[in-house]
């Protein structure tokens, strides 16, 4: 009989609780990674994000070769590969890491875990973040969260006894299976190297930038950590890096900034983890036909193809359309724009943004997205001006100016307001179907309405138990802060 350790987000062998606990008995080790036609057919999905992950388990198979392991990949039904696997070297335990994924993952994990209590096959899952399943007291989660992230990591395993002596199936990670072509020309790399590298010169040099720079558009590629991608899919450890991080002193606030940030990122995938129901629908219920029986196609293309005629929104797009990456702030204005000065209910907005991240992860992503859009009925009502916010971070329009060339002929003075120049080429640069500051006012006005007809405080505390962050303010203080947003309108 054998161990099989299947592989999801966390394509790595430093502090992997799965592989580390897989080795401890004399049965051989068979690793195994599936690539599932319908996930990377899921309207959240990419091949930017597939030729990540396989760039990350071609790393990972060269790592398990130098310990006497080696990798599987197949395609398929994940059950189905794991019942030809079981008919030929039947399997005594599937260890694997708990993973906080959409509505689809957690099905296939369901199943998974069905057909393996049929086969009398035992299930061994491991966390890989501070996220916590069944009913999660918020109150105490926080403490949960630090025991957990404190807690010695795992080293890598000093040999593997592999079931096969050779990799097999990695010619299968050449053909996408999606149908999209969403490419990042200037994608991060998905190798180990380039994991470790990122991380060393972040603690090393970068983070004494990131404070003031993680906002700008034009300092935060090198300002920022850039992990994300490598958080998102398991190249590196969150704990190990938190870990690496407290080791630092504070950079005049620097490290305890980068930390916040890390352990934010439990605290919304526990979000996610808590009701899964965060990728579907407005988590406030009251909320759930705020936009929808408004949605403008044409705007959401313009938006996509960033050609909304507001030239700080184009750029951001057009810049994550190359790179697959943007940082937070923007990513906020992209969500906000859409859904207030556009009035696009978030839904299709959210799962376009997430094929275009490379560092797409559910957890952070949906809940960020609800919070931007305004659906969460807890959080302020975040209405970036886009017009400002480009005024603020690409003052001489030198960014936009690189990313929408059609704007050459505009002078610096209208580079964030186009639509004032006489001279604007409308044929090569349209202008906004509506002004960026009408449409804000517009959709305060529907905001006031829809607040004052359908909203009611009973499910905003529901929503405040369930999810709100006990850290800054105490719950009551949260209730009291939120019932005064309710009479804002």
């Amino acid at each position: 009989m054998i161990n099989l350790v299947w592989l999801k987000r966390d394509l790595r062998l430093q502090d992997h609780a799965a592989l580390h606990f897989a080795t401890q008995s004399e049965r051989p080790i068979l690793c195994v990674y599936v690539i599932e036609p319908q996930y990377w057919q899921l309207p959240d999905t990419s091949k930017r994000q597939f030729v990540f992950v396989a760039q990350a388990l071609r790393s990972l198979a060269n790592q398990l070769e130098q310990l006497g392991g080696y990798l599987l990949i197949r395609q398929g039904n994940v059950v189905d590969v794991l019942t030809r696997i079981h008919a030929h070297a039947p399997i005594h335990t599937l260890y694997n890491h708990q993973e906080t994924g959409n509505s689809w993952t957690f099905a296939r994990d369901c199943a998974v875990y069905s057909w393996c209590k049929a086969n009398n096959i035992e299930v061994s899952t491991y966390r890989q973040q501070a996220v916590f399943r069944g009913v999660v007291d918020r109150d105490a989660w926080q403490n949960k969260a630090n025991a957990w992230l404190d807690e010695p990591c795992f080293s890598a395993p000093k040999n593997i006894n592999s079931l096969i002596k050779h990799h097999d199936g990695i010619e299968l990670l050449n053909s996408y299976c999606g149908d999209d072509d969403f490419e990042a020309q200037s994608a991060q790399i998905g190798q180990h190297i380039s994991a470790q590298q990122t991380l060393h010169s972040f603690i090393n040099q970068r983070i004494n930038q990131y404070r003031f720079g993680i906002s700008s558009i034009i300092k935060s590629p090198t300002a920022s950590s850039r992990l994300s991608p490598y958080l998102a899919y398991g190249l590196v450890s969150l704990r190990q890096s938190i870990q690496q991080l407290h080791g630092l002193p504070p950079l005049a606030g620097n490290r305890n900034a980068i930390l916040s940030r890390m352990h934010w990122h439990s605290h919304f995938v526990q979000k996610l983890e808590s009701e899964p129901e965060y990728c579907e629908h407005a988590v406030h219920r009251d909320l759930i036909n705020l936009r929808a029986d408004e949605f403008d196609e044409e705007l959401f293309t313009r938006w996509c193809q960033g050609c909304t005629g507001v030239p700080f929104v184009d750029a951001c797009m057009r810049y994550l359309h190359e790179h697959g990456w943007l940082n937070f702030r923007m990513r906020a204005m992209l969500i906000a724009f859409s859904s207030y000065q556009l009035w696009l209910d978030w839904k299709k907005p959210a799962a376009f943004l997430a094929q275009q991240f490379v560092d797409y992860e559910p957890g952070i992503h949906y809940p960020q997205v609800q919070m931007q859009s305004g659906t969460t009925g807890i959080n302020p009502w975040r209405m970036y001006n886009p017009v400002t916010q480009g005024q603020k971070f690409d003052t001489t329009g030198a960014f936009i100016r690189r990313w929408l060339p059609e704007l050459d002929h505009i002078p610096n003075a209208y580079i964030h307001t186009p639509w004032q120049y006489c001279g604007l080429k409308t044929d090569v640069y349209d202008k906004p179907k509506v002004l960026p500051e009408i449409a804000l006012r517009q959709a305060k006005e529907k905001i006031s309405a829809f607040y004052k007809k359908h909203v009611q405080y009973t499910e905003t505390k529901r929503v405040i138990s369930t999810h709100a962050s006990r850290k800054r303010s105490s719950k009551k203080r949260t209730e009291k802060k939120n019932e005064k947003q309710l009479n804002l309108f």
